[in-house]
């Protein structure tokens, strides 16, 4: 079944502007074209465009090859969670990066890169199980005790 006569073609040109905010990558599609020079032409018509012409540099053109993965990996979610530090003396938290697995458990990816000023509860590459609780900056999720490592 031919789709717009994309059958016949072996590639699509995905053009999408991005640039950071403060508190993200800001990402938008916008659109699909049949050739390069039709991808082209569709920044051109944009870039004059505002918000777009604040940002000119951010327009990227993408090459797909039709009926082919481009994505052959799996995927994680992270999140940020508190790691207590021990021998402190009082309730001090580190925020750490933590894949989100099934049944309220985490595995930390974030490694200590100062082990010797900061002893952690938990290591990278460990699976806990955390609760949340309300700290100064709000409620937030803290590791409180080893999960296992079953994913």
């Amino acid at each position: 079944m031919a789709l717009g006569g994309l059958e016949s073609m072996g590639s699509v040109f995905v053009v999408q502007h991005s640039h950071e905010t403060a508190e993200c990558e800001d990402v938008k599609m916008i659109g699909v074209y049949g050739s390069r020079s039709d991808a082209e032409a569709a920044v051109d018509r944009l870039v004059r465009q505002p918000g777009f012409r604040e940002h000119p540099s951010g327009f990227h053109i993408d090459e797909y090859e039709i009926g082919k993965d481009h994505w052959v990996e799996g995927f994680v979610s992270l999140t940020t969670i508190m790691m207590p530090l021990l021998n402190k003396g009082v309730d001090v938290w580190r925020p750490v990066h933590a894949e989100v697995l099934s049944d309220g458990r985490y595995r930390i990816v974030t490694e200590n890169d100062s082990p010797t000023d900061e002893q952690w509860a938990f290591d990278a590459g460990q699976v806990v199980r955390c609760e949340e609780r309300d700290l100064e900056g709000g409620a937030m999720l803290v590791a409180v005790s080893l999960a296992g490592d079953a994913a």
